[in-house]
């Protein structure tokens, strides 16, 4: 695997992660099965979680619900316990941070360094679900013994809630490891496809698709007196450019400007354009050759000069 790839690797398998936390989440949320209890041997058996509390007509096989604002005058005497609240608060909070920080991670396959807001919010989201799951299921334990329940125990719902936080923070991880990654070895977004496979039997000589001078932003404005130089590098849309070495022993092309009259010409040798990745050739002309102690006159419209000499 190319190493500017691996930070795709490590937030694909983040958002998965975290994808399948934000599932089991909510899912966990919402049902009301997290602390089950029967209140003597032979009773009816009651459950509640975050929400609502139900209890389960045996002889019927019918279960009835309630929300806690209308159950807990007639289960607890009109006071909800306090670990309830707390949990409700800390719960909702880290599943709301855990749905902003996979919506950031997806968003992060076009922007990358958003990879390291979403392992921020995963990583508070993680803090909040850790600190909340404890505390309900602790305290809804000491509830039950302290009322002498015959009978008290967790459900599927408090049990979800385990792989999530876990789920979670391992994405937190890997995003933080996409950002990480990103920022040494890649480029692009998570569309940009680079190959470093050897073509025709030769290695590309440009890494990735980098920007060709400043940012538009940070340009000379147009009538600046300070001149601006582009870099010479290839142009990013040259496909060929990007993978083909450019060779450099061809002669260079020769520019003459000649005017009506006979006067010297602009001459100017130029090759290919300068690439970092590759020593450039060099050439000159040497001075015109005639016979000794003879002065050379130019009768004609172009400039003489010597053979073409390389200097480098």
């Amino acid at each position: 695997m190319d190493a500017s790839s691996r930070w795709k690797v490590s937030l694909i398998l983040g958002i998965l992660l975290s994808l399948i936390a934000f599932i089991l989440g909510w899912i966990s949320f919402g049902v009301p099965d997290w602390h089950t209890f029967n209140r003597y041997s032979g009773s009816i058996t009651e459950y509640y979680g975050l929400w609502a509390y139900c209890q389960e007509q045996t002889p019927s096989y019918n279960t009835a619900c309630q929300r806690w604002p209308s159950a807990e005058t007639q289960v607890f005497n009109g006071t909800r316990p306090n670990f309830i609240s707390t949990t409700q608060g800390l719960i909702t909070t880290g599943m709301i941070l855990l749905s902003l920080g996979l919506a950031t991670a997806i968003a992060a396959t076009v922007l990358p360094l958003l990879a390291y807001l979403a392992a921020a919010l995963a990583i508070t989201a993680f803090i909040f679900l850790v600190v909340g799951l404890p505390i309900f299921g602790r305290q809804s334990n000491d509830y039950s013994n302290s009322r002498g329940d015959y009978y008290y125990n967790k459900r599927y719902g408090f049990w979800l809630m385990v792989p999530t936080i876990v789920l979670e923070f391992l994405a937190a991880l890997l995003f933080l490891g996409a950002g990480l990654l990103y920022h040494k070895f890649g480029y692009g977004n998570i569309g940009t496809n680079h190959s470093g496979k050897a073509i025709y039997g030769r290695n590309p000589i440009i890494g990735g698709q980098r920007m060709l001078g400043p940012a538009y932003g940070l340009r000379p404005p147009i009538l600046s007196p300070i001149p601006y130089s582009p870099r010479t590098e290839p142009s990013l849309l040259s496909q060929y450019l990007t993978e083909r070495v450019v060779s450099y022993d061809r002669p260079p092309s020769t520019l003459r400007i000649a005017g009506a009259l006979p006067q010297p010409s602009i001459v100017r040798a130029t090759g290919v354009p300068v690439v970092h990745s590759a020593p450039p050739a060099y050439y000159r002309y040497g001075e015109p050759v005639g016979p000794p102690f003879k002065t050379v006159v130019n009768l004609g419209t172009e400039t003489i000069v010597g053979p073409l000499i390389r200097t480098a």
